[in-house]
């Protein structure tokens, strides 16, 4: 039996049976489609590209828009079939981008969400390959990994905030504001609102009832007692309210 294998004729005819074998057993794009019925088919090796079974059984090459993947039959956001690579799970070790970056101004792809060059707390907005800079709210970060705004300490390549740089942890007062203040943790500051009728105040590092901190009493509106209005009948409002109702 050994003696058969070594022979050189013999172990290519088995490589050839072997290797045959395995190629029966991948199907191919038209095989796919034998049903004649017309749907959606995710492509073997891309991400962004996907087959189109026509009624006649044949499959037709089709590609997402530049930077999104095929999400499935009418379960993306472009023509219903395409998505986000981060929500979809696609490249994911296996399927690669079958599509080159489009590199358009700002927007590595055509499509999808990404960092700002300088800043952490803006990114871009791409959209058929036109990018529309956003602003997180209030303190949070752009977090690259999840596509969207989170905490700071979920983004550590973002350098700490210089508001915090005095006090890491703690309140911050913010200049001419009675009921918003900086709460820093671990050097990163967070927006904070006190409840109406409350300010924030310096002294304790809290949110105190407004009239008990210096520069944010409540003003109280002007009345002159001298000024009197009167109706058309010449009868005093303050008279009228004396006496309820004429």
């Amino acid at each position: 039996m050994i003696e058969s294998i070594s022979n050189p004729s013999l172990f290519g005819l088995c490589f050839c049976l072997v290797f045959g074998a395995i190629l029966s057993q991948i199907s191919t794009p038209n095989e796919l489609c034998k049903n004649g019925k017309f749907r959606l088919v995710e492509h073997e090796k891309y991400c962004d590209y996907y087959y189109r079974c026509d009624d006649d059984g044949h499959a037709v090459e089709e590609k997402c828009p530049n930077g999104l993947v095929f999400a499935g039959y009418r379960r993306g956001m472009i023509d219903n079939h395409c998505g986000y690579p981060y929500i979809v799970g696609c490249p994911d070790g296996v399927k690669v981008m079958g599509q080159s970056p489009s590199n358009s101004g700002n927007c590595p792809w055509s499509y999808g969400t990404f960092a700002h060059e300088t800043s952490c707390t803006k990114y871009w907005q791409c959209w058929n390959g036109t990018g529309t800079l956003q602003q997180c709210p209030y303190s949070l970060l752009y977090n690259e990994r999840i596509h969207s705004c989170d905490w700071p300490q979920n983004v550590p390549d973002c350098q700490k905030h210089p508001i915090c740089n005095e006090k890491p942890n703690g309140a911050v007062t913010i200049e001419n504001n009675c009921d918003r203040y900086w709460l820093c943790v671990g050097g990163y500051p967070r927006l904070q609102r006190c409840p109406a009728g409350l300010a924030f105040s310096i002294e304790l590092s809290k949110c105190e009832l407004d009239y008990l901190v210096p520069g944010c009493e409540p003003v109280q509106p002007l009345v002159d007692d001298n000024a009197v209005a009167y109706n058309n009948n010449g009868t005093s409002d303050a008279n009228r309210d004396s006496r309820g109702s004429l």
